[in-house]
């Protein structure tokens, strides 16, 4: 017999039902199974309790802290001095409003997963730090990465998230033997790997912009630096008769149809940046080129930051892609109130997201690499929008490790190892001008190698509108 449907007796505070049930919806959507809910006596067989201390035997229990429901019933922070860390197979899991000790315990009739790792689950989705975070987040004050949970327990490479499904099934299949593990990926397909470009600059080498890189190099020159000089000459040569930004699409959209794959591209419509390269859309020439270039390509919007923080922004940016079809956002830096952010894209009718990671450090934001449906608080249910964590920038890479490529090169191989052996997904976003083979030598080809070894690993390479679409349906 299929087992299919999961039957979950849910005996919590009925302010947490809620919460509750988003998770478990979370987690079965993540394994291909329908949840039906019970609060009460049933005829029904069940297969998961969650609750309150029970005497009665269900096949798993899973332990729930009361303090959790009077927790989320407040806007407080989860107090760091009780992170419960334990190891699950080869690494050191985060566990919030849990017993010390082990994280199983089992019975001739049952499996006891003794942390709550259904309240956890909740705080790191909805990113309940940043919500209860003490200092407001604005356009102009962005949330600290260095006073995150992840951060100081040295976790942000890990998501907590996909761990706790992963336990769980891990259980399913040790109560059920009917039970049989589906493939979370289409055609076999061992793990996703979702791509992207933000075009934050069309033409970023402007004749203006290379005299002053110029200047700069010959200060280096005096310095006693040959390689200045050699860059200088190079930059000359390469930008004056070289240089193209459509030609280094144009090689973006080749080279990865001969991965057998495509990207999503996301494009800056809003024209009154101070840095005037941002402002391609209100030219011609390059619009022309931009519609020409990716008509056929998935196209979104890389909204302002105003855009994710009030409503009225948001149409007059997004009604300028008329003509692609946009049904996704990234908002610029990363920056973003997780509430306010879902509560306009909801209202603007955007399907997906790509904005939850850190501007910071490469990882997850809200502790999960898979997409998923983020939570109104204050309506106690899902938004209507689709998110699909961003893991790996290469902006965020340059910041994080201070241009040391070995290092970026190991981390980033790192985690799409780590997406590999877990069998989940990881997003990954280069930027255009990143591909530029004189300023950044080995920035293009470490995007290259990425999906190379990623196709020869059985990875499903895909744009974001084709993972929205397979998520959305599957």
């Amino acid at each position: 017999m299929e087992f299919k449907y999961l039957h979950i007796l849910l005996n919590v505070e009925k302010s947490f039902l809620p919460k509750a049930k988003y998770v478990f919806n979370t987690i079965s959507h993540i394994l291909g199974l329908k949840p039906r809910y019970f609060t009460g006596l049933t005829s029904q067989t069940i297969h998961i309790y969650y609750g309150k201390r029970s005497e009665e035997e269900y096949p798993i229990h899973i332990f729930h802290s009361p303090y959790a429901s009077d927790f989320f019933t407040s806007k407080e922070l989860y107090p760091p001095e009780i992170v419960n860390l334990v190891k699950y197979k080869d690494e050191y899991i985060p566990f919030l409003f849990s017993k010390q000790g082990e994280i199983f315990r089992f019975t001739s009739n049952s499996i006891r997963i003794r942390k709550d790792i259904i309240s956890s689950a909740f705080y790191f989705l909805t990113c309940w730090q940043e919500y209860a975070s003490s200092n407001e987040i604005s356009p102009t004050s962005p949330y600290d990465y260095y006073s995150s949970i992840q951060y100081r327990f040295g976790f942000v490479d890990i998501p907590p998230v996909d761990r706790y499904c992963e336990l769980f099934e891990d259980m399913l299949d040790r109560a059920f033997p009917e039970y049989v593990r589906s493939n979370i990926w289409p055609a076999g397909k061992k793990f996703a790997v979702s791509l992207s470009h933000n075009i934050e600059y069309w033409n970023f080498w402007t004749e203006a912009h290379i005299k002053a890189m110029i200047k700069r190099k010959i200060k280096l020159f005096k310095k006693n630096s040959l390689k200045a000089l050699y860059k200088a000459v190079l930059h000359k040569m390469d930008k004056k008769y070289f240089y193209d930004p459509s030609k280094l699409i144009k090689k973006i959209i080749r080279k990865e149809k001969f991965f057998k794959t495509a990207s999503s591209f996301f494009l800056l419509t809003k024209t009154d940046f101070p840095d005037k390269r941002r402002n391609y859309f209100a030219d011609e020439i390059y619009f022309q080129q931009l519609v020409k270039l990716l008509q056929n390509s998935s196209v979104n919007l890389q909204g302002s930051k105003e855009a994710g923080y009030q409503y009225h922004f948001l149409p007059q940016e997004l009604d300028k892609l008329e003509g692609f079809t946009a049904n996704g956002f990234r908002i610029r830096y990363l920056n973003f109130n997780y509430q306010n952010l879902f509560k306009v894209l909801e209202k603007g009718k955007i399907k997906f997201d790509s904005s939850i990671g850190f501007d910071e450090n490469i990882g997850y934001r809200a502790g999960i690499s898979y997409p998923f449906y983020p939570f109104n608080i204050e309506e106690n249910r899902s938004f209507n929008v689709l998110e699909i964590p961003i893991i790996a920038m290469d902006r965020t890479l340059l910041n994080q490790i201070g241009g040391n490529f070995k290092k970026a090169k190991k981390q980033i191989e790192s985690l799409l190892r780590k997406s590999k052996r877990h069998k989940s997904h990881i997003s990954i976003s280069w930027h255009n001008h990143i591909f530029d083979w004189v300023d950044f030598p080995r920035w293009g080809n470490l995007y290259w190698k990425l999906l190379q070894y990623s196709r020869y690993n059985s990875g499903w390479l895909c744009s974001l509108d084709k993972l929205y679409n397979y998520w959305k349906n599957r």
